[in-house]
């Protein structure tokens, strides 16, 4: 009895190993793969940390568990995968099958990479990270990442500094000048600095009606008159220049200041430069909207075109839109030039349709440019023509005359 018990026990023993060497032997190295689309890459001048996104996809209808190892990592540093949310570390995870319309990562982590407090020199530095079974037997794939460390930035004597990519831009009075600078802090602490700036003629007089604010670059929404900068970081701000809208053409100095209670300050010069444009206005040489016209006849009126603008016009089109079968036409076809604060008449006929029926219609005039356009809406009153009397009174004579010899010939008889 006891003979056959013993039996048992190691026929399911024997049976339960086989199994477990069943399932081992039934994972392969390609269950899980490993993507990750960036491996090398080059850090700021001043950053100190980085992350990267790890996907996993598990090419199998079943769970898998991997563990995940970083090896050769560089002394002092700190580098390890998180959940997506940066919440925990992960040594170990489940790798769930992906559902039959699925063809996303089964799992996407995050490779966090701190440098040390002390910053190392510039260079190249590498390190591997490998995905296994939790036994370490499969090797399920594995990444080597890549990461350049840059000389850092030179020290400031001023202990701030203000960089510029673009610091000139150009455009007519209307538009709004937004420019990007960079405040790098070089003084040893976190520092909040006071951001100001002022609009100045080419004489260095500081002019009213010029409105200058600063946004977060990733925050444009806001206005700020402060920033803090943490130290040996930098921080971008977008500076918005709206000059009035009367500016004359020409250069315009916009100096920008930045400054902690401490003293530290750095100043950047921005220049605007206002473009002239001209602004068209259309009215006629009276004031006068109103026409008066007779079917099937000519009638004029003298258009006017100003320029109240800030440069000069050059090519105006000169353009109609009115009822069908009327005919509106302009002493010229366009206006060749029309300098600033200057007028020029132009001759506009209108021909209504012969058969137009009496009454008031609208006729839009216009007056096209790249730059500016304007319209007005001409009425015109139509009157039957003159002919038509005449004519009905030569027919009512007629009338009378034939009446008179019908009326002279049968009295006779």
């Amino acid at each position: 009895m006891r003979i056959g018990r013993l039996l048992l026990v190691l026929t399911t023993l024997a049976f339960a190993f086989g199994l477990l060497s069943a399932t081992a032997y039934a994972q392969e190295p390609s269950d899980v793969r490993l993507d990750s689309a960036v491996r090398s890459l080059e850090m700021g001048p001043r950053e100190t940390r980085t992350d990267l996104t790890v996907d996993l996809y598990n090419t199998t209808s079943d769970r898998r568990v991997v563990r995940i190892e970083l090896e050769d990592i560089p002394d002092g540093w700190d580098i390890a995968v998180w959940d997506r949310f940066f919440d925990f570390k992960i040594g170990e995870i489940v790798v769930e099958p992906p559902a039959a319309d699925d063809t996303g990562p089964s799992q996407s982590l995050r490779l966090r990479v701190d440098l040390p407090d002390v910053r190392p020199p510039s260079g190249s530095y590498s390190f591997g990270l490998r995905i296994t079974s939790p036994d370490g037997s499969i090797e399920y794939d594995s990444a080597r990442y890549t990461i350049m460390v840059p000389e850092p930035p030179a020290s400031t004597d001023s202990g701030v500094a203000i960089t510029v990519t673009y610091p000139a831009l150009s455009g007519p009075s209307t538009s709004e000048f937004e420019f990007e600078i960079v405040i790098d802090n070089d003084t040893g602490a976190d520092t909040s600095f006071n951001l100001t700036a002022a609009a100045l003629d080419q004489s260095g007089q500081v002019l009213p009606g010029w409105d200058i604010t600063f946004s977060p670059s990733f925050g444009q929404e806001r206005v700020i008159s402060s920033i803090s900068v943490g130290d040996a970081l930098n921080e971008r701000v977008d500076v918005r220049v709206t000059p009035p809208r009367n500016t004359a053409p020409g250069d315009y100095l916009i100096p920008v200041q930045v400054q902690d209670d401490a003293g530290f300050e750095a100043d950047a010069l921005l220049l605007v430069t206002i473009r002239g444009r001209g602004e068209v206005f259309l009215g006629t040489d009276t004031g006068l909207l109103n026409l008066d016209a007779t079917a099937g006849e000519e009638a004029s009126t003298k258009l006017r075109l100003t320029n109240f603008g800030t440069g000069n016009l050059a090519g105006i089109g000169l353009l109609a839109d009115a009822p069908s079968g009327w005919e509106i036409n302009f002493e010229v076809d366009s206006v060749a030039d029309l300098p600033v604060n200057n007028q020029i008449d132009i001759t506009t006929t209108v021909l209504p349709a012969a058969d137009a029926i009496p009454g008031d219609y609208l006729v839009t005039l216009r007056a096209n440019h790249p730059d500016t356009n304007a319209s007005l809406e001409l009425r015109v009153t139509v009157a039957q023509s003159t002919i038509w009397g005449w004519l009905g009174i030569v027919l009512v004579v007629l009338v009378i005359v034939i009446l008179g010899a019908l009326f002279v010939r049968l009295g006779r008889r």
